[in-house]
């Protein structure tokens, strides 16, 4: 099993998907890796931005290629007290060279210009990808397919959302799918497979101690993906997989560490 740190390790000063949230998260033994979810700007930067940051600046209305680079790096994304700037892909990948952390780069759905979001991250990410464990997917089935077809040197995933349910019958290295879906589809049947399976929006720890019940046996298989983090690592299960007493002793004091400097 796998513990993913979406956006990173927030805290109550430190907002996800910032390069503190990356560096705190770096530092912390019990996460495996992140997970972000890249956007394309107007200038053709990428960049990651929260599910709240989106809808901030959408409102329904606008899409993210509205909006410059420049535009986002004005914003505070942090607090009052920790102001923060959003990071870019380029940041991101610089600073998880030789970090032996896993990296899931969710692509969002850029419509028209889908093709050249994609090739613009597989370019990106060719220049980085010998020091680092990273692993491609998207919710949009036209960007899962152009990835197949155009790189095999990632793995390359599917999210499955509510929205997507049809995606889990896609043919790829991996499924991210929501903790909601898990009684609709048989996750044991792709395991059988030799596919990896992602389960998003583990945000607490007895949804955690669930999953852990119920698919401890094919652990191997799975990666945890949450958003609260703090909550995830409170879990016995969690302080238990693979990790001898020292090694839990020193993962809770580097959390606990890091969390009094940044908060």
């Amino acid at each position: 099993m796998k513990v993913i740190a979406n956006g990173g390790a927030s805290t109550k000063n430190v907002a996800n998907n910032t390069l503190d949230a990356i560096y705190l998260g770096l530092n912390a033994p019990y996460i495996d890796g992140f997970k972000f979810k890249l956007y394309l700007t107007k200038d053709k930067e990428i960049i990651t931005l929260s599910d709240d940051i989106v809808e901030l600046y959408t409102k329904g209305l606008n899409e993210i290629d509205d909006y410059t680079l420049k535009d986002f790096l004005l914003f505070n994304v942090g607090s009052k007290v920790q102001k923060q700037q959003i990071v870019t892909l380029r940041q991101i990948l610089y600073v998880f060279q030789n970090t032996n952390k896993y990296l899931i780069l969710e692509l969002a759905d850029q419509k028209e210009n889908n093709a050249l979001f994609t090739d613009l991250v597989l370019n990106m990410v060719r220049s980085y990808s010998n020091s680092i464990n990273i692993y491609l997917e998207s919710e949009n089935v036209e960007i899962v397919e152009y990835l197949k077809s155009t790189d095999n040197s990632y793995p390359i995933g599917i999210r499955v959302t509510e929205n997507s349910k049809d995606n889990w019958y896609v043919d790829v290295d991996f499924y991210d799918i929501n903790t909601t879906l898990l009684d609709d589809f048989n996750i044991r049947d792709k395991v059988k497979e030799n596919k990896l399976i992602m389960i998003d929006q583990v945000n607490r720890m007895e949804v955690f101690d669930l999953i852990y019940a119920e698919y401890q046996d094919i652990f191997n298989y799975i990666y945890i993906i949450t958003n609260q983090i703090a909550n995830i690592n409170s879990s016995e299960q969690i302080q238990n997989r693979s990790w001898n007493l020292t090694s839990v002793f020193i993962s809770n004091l580097s959390y606990f560490y890091f969390s009094l400097c940044f908060n």
